[in-house]
């Protein structure tokens, strides 16, 4: 666990890739695309078999040291991060589920997490139990052999 000192420390320099002009804190890079060599390393970053920066959509050198500075406050490998709560929610069920699994979700969320369970994922085949949030005899109750996410506000944590 860190000390404050290096708490501190990492919440201002973890992150931080200085580019040839050697500024004190990380520069904003405020662009939408980036310049390559030739035609063979663009194709190369856009495939995935080299890194690199191809579209400030994908990946941003401002984002990446956001990221890397919270992980390492967070004292984690990595970290993702996306533009807004729904599109983390989006990105953490595409990453886990799959046709077939079964979600419990509390009834007490944000009403596009309702449609994103409910309907949107529906159609990928998988199923969700909406439950109350507060009730863990009905948590218990919709568990399934093939129950893989309880999604539920931090609130009820």
């Amino acid at each position: 666990m860190a000390d404050e000192t290096e708490f501190d420390t990492l919440a201002l320099r973890a992150g931080i890739h200085r580019s040839q002009f050697r500024e004190h804190s990380e520069a904003m890079y405020l662009t939408s695309s980036f310049v390559f060599e030739n035609a063979a390393q663009a194709a190369a970053c856009f495939t995935g078999k080299s890194e690199g920066n191809i579209y400030s959509r994908f990946t941003n050198p401002t984002v990446t040291a956001f990221q890397e500075r919270l992980a390492a406050l967070e004292g984690a490998e990595a970290c993702v991060a996306t533009a807004s709560g729904m599109s983390a929610i989006l990105a953490m069920a595409m990453a886990l589920l799959k046709a077939g699994d079964h979600v419990i979700c509390s009834a007490s969320v944000f009403g596009s997490t309702v449609t994103l369970f409910s309907n949107i994922m529906g159609k990928f085949g998988v199923e969700t139990t909406f439950v109350a949030g507060a009730d863990v005899a009905a948590w218990k109750g919709a568990l399934r052999q093939n129950t893989k996410l309880l999604f539920l506000p931090s609130f009820y944590v």
